[in-house]
């Protein structure tokens, strides 16, 4: 059985002027998503400030939601930067977090001739 399937929400990542996530509101986003149903929550994915956030506030909000569902459903989180060394330290930290899985966003360009 897979563990990804049907919907998965991607809620904002709220955090303030600074950059510093607001923790009780990323636990309050994710605990509503998951007890309304959905099947997998993405955070730091597709929306929000995730970008510009560092990576100890990205460690934060990631921390935050596995607190908040508690295991009862699935976390994705996005490591997508520009570069690739970024992008492994974001996946072993989310992993050290407790993410189920990782979404990287990708862009094939194509070949010049």
């Amino acid at each position: 059985m897979s563990l990804f399937k049907g919907l998965s929400a991607f809620p904002i990542t709220p955090a303030n002027e600074h950059g510093v996530v607001d923790a009780a509101g990323v636990m309050h986003l994710t605990e509503h998503l998951s007890a309304n149903g959905v099947d997998s929550i993405g955070l730091l994915g597709s929306t929000g400030t995730y970008a510009y956030l560092s990576r100890p506030e990205r460690c934060r909000a990631v921390r935050s939601a596995v607190k908040a569902v508690g295991g009862k459903t699935p976390l994705i989180v996005g490591i997508g930067t520009l570069r690739t060394d970024d992008a492994q330290n974001l996946a072993r930290d989310a992993a050290t977090e407790g993410a189920d899985g990782l979404l990287m966003a990708w862009r094939l360009c194509p070949t010049r001739p």
